[in-house]
């Protein structure tokens, strides 16, 4: 009898473990699952993300090519023919196309303001704006341009074209400024010969001609296969005899 009952205990632990493992299981199952289901939604919400992003760049690549298309269209004077209209795709006048890339590049960059595009874009339309004589508005927008690039291409470029503007604007100390800190990136985007011989030029348009020969020197010494060499030197010589 006792073998009987031992007999039946065990059989009774043994159906116990088996419903503890089907209970886990069945736990781990609907874990799984749940698991499961949650990395394959993530995966559709990144892939989503991804196809989203990806024609955001299309229409943004597509716009800003539509704004150089403007900015590079043909000049034909108005028709003088009574009823006769300007021919699509062109403009009587140099300004009058500019006025328009202008409008054309500020919309892509507005609607695109963090892509490698709406970025070039805002580039482009600080560039028109020096273009149209509209200086002060320039230079908020190159300012703008590399806030929003950082130490990109177009953030360097947009620091020698507020440099450019602020010599136009005859703002001579702050444009040396700017020269002057861009030539110091060895390793930046825009060439350090090329910022040295805007530096001098920016020296000389100011009076200070001993520091237009010195960074002229500073091309020719440092910079020896440089293509300003030739220029450089001539700039020196001619310094040296006023």
């Amino acid at each position: 009898m006792k073998a009987q009952e031992r007999h039946h205990l065990k059989q009774n632990e043994f159906a116990e473990s088996v419903a503890r493992i089907a209970v886990a299981a069945r736990a781990n199952r609907d874990r799984l699952i749940l698991a499961v289901a949650v990395v394959v939604l993530i995966a559709g919400i990144g892939g989503a993300f991804l196809v989203w992003q990806n024609k955001k760049r299309d229409l943004a690549g597509a716009d800003f090519a539509k704004a150089m298309t403007v900015a590079q269209s043909q000049i034909a004077p108005a028709p003088t023919v009574p009823g006769a209209t300007q021919a699509p795709g062109t403009f009587p006048n140099m300004r009058a196309r500019q006025e328009a890339a202008l409008a054309a590049f500020q919309q892509v960059a507005a609607a695109y303001p963090s892509s490698d595009d709406g970025i070039a874009a805002a580039y482009q339309a600080a560039a028109t704006l020096v273009s149209l004589d509209r200086l002060p508005e320039a230079e908020k927008a190159y300012q703008d341009v590399m806030s929003r690039s950082g130490s990109s291409i177009y953030g360097a470029m947009a620091r020698m074209g507020l440099a450019e503007t602020l010599v136009a604007e005859k703002q001579f100390d702050r444009a040396i400024k700017e020269y002057t800190d861009l030539s110091a990136q060895r390793d930046g985007a825009v060439p350090v010969d090329s910022v040295l011989m805007q530096l001098a030029r920016a020296y000389v348009k100011a009076g200070k001609t001993t520091e237009a020969r010195a960074a002229f020197k500073r091309v020719v010494d440092e910079f020896p296969d440089s293509n300003y060499v030739a220029d450089a030197r001539l700039q020196i010589t001619t310094l040296s005899g006023d």
